[in-house]
Parts: structure tokens; sequence; C-alpha cells
């Protein structure tokens, strides 16, 4: 028949995009005015901030704030707790027993496996949102989220200080 052949898996580092270069980019109208700040649909002038397809006047503007949001990591937590605390021993006790339980031994050491090492990815990868706040007459609002904190910390200057000139 021949040689087997081999299969070979070529990986590839992914480098996430960040949440600016996610979204698709919408031309932002150009009233004549001067940019400021500008990263994908982020736009700030001497008078306005333009996220998306929204604009707020910089005049109605009391405060400016960022915010930070860290995910919640106790589900994965949980997983490789009961992935090492039931999982574990319950296959230890699976692989002695009868052979006729052997499929659930498999399917077991499967689903451990993949609980256990998924858990661990996930909490390998998350990230913190950061967030642009305004305060405005209505009250404050969340007007702009990125996993970058320093775009965020570059855009909040930026807006603080449009909003500072006279």
């Amino acid at each position: 028949m021949g040689e087997p052949m081999a299969v070979v898996t070529v990986l590839r580092p992914v480098v996430p995009l960040r949440e600016v270069e996610r979204r698709p980019v919408a031309p932002v109208q150009d009233a004549g005015e001067p940019s400021l700040f500008q990263a994908g649909q982020v736009r700030v002038t001497a008078e306005r901030l333009v996220v998306g397809g929204q604009s707020w006047a910089l005049r109605d503007v009391l405060q400016v704030e960022t915010a930070r949001r860290t995910p919640k990591v106790w589900p994965y937590l949980l997983a490789v707790g009961l992935a090492g605390a039931l999982g574990l021993p319950l296959l230890s006790w699976l692989s002695v027993s009868v052979t006729a339980l052997k499929g659930a031994y498999e399917a077991g050491l499967i689903l451990t496996a993949l609980g256990l090492f998924a858990s661990m990815a996930a909490l390998l990868v998350v990230e913190d949102t950061h967030y642009l706040v305004l305060g405005l007459p209505g009250g404050s609002r969340r007007v702009f989220g990125s996993h970058d904190p320093q775009l965020i910390a570059r855009l909040a200057g930026t807006v603080r200080a449009a909003c500072q000139r006279p």
C-alpha cells in the first residue's frame, strides 16, 4: 500500500484586533472641523465627540472619566476546581471498575480534559475592558469601550482638553 501519510498542522499566531479595528468603519462626516483625535470610528473635534453614528457636543460634557470592567473568572475557576476535585477521582474509580464501564471512562476522560484545558485557556486570554465615560446633564454614560487601555487614556485626555478650551 505504501507508507502512511503524515499530517502536518501549521499554527500561526493570531493577533487580536482592537475594539476600534473590529467594528466596521463608517465614514465620519467632516463638517470642516479639524480632528484632535481619530481612531477608527472615534473622532474628537473642538466641538464634538463622534463614536460610530452618535455624536455628543463637548459643551454638554460635565465630566470625563475612564472605567475598567474586569470579566468574571469564577465560572472558569469553578470548572478547573470541579475537574480536579471530582473529575479526576471519578476517572480513577472508573479506570479500575468493571469492563462494562470502559465507554464511560473514555467519555469521562474526554469531558474532564476538555473542561479542564478549556477553562485554563479561557483564564489565560481573559482581558479587561476599558470604557470612556462621559458625565452628561442626564447622567453618566459609557460611550466607547476597548481592550486597549492606552487608547482609552489618550481619548479621555483629548476629550478633557477639548472640553476645557474656551
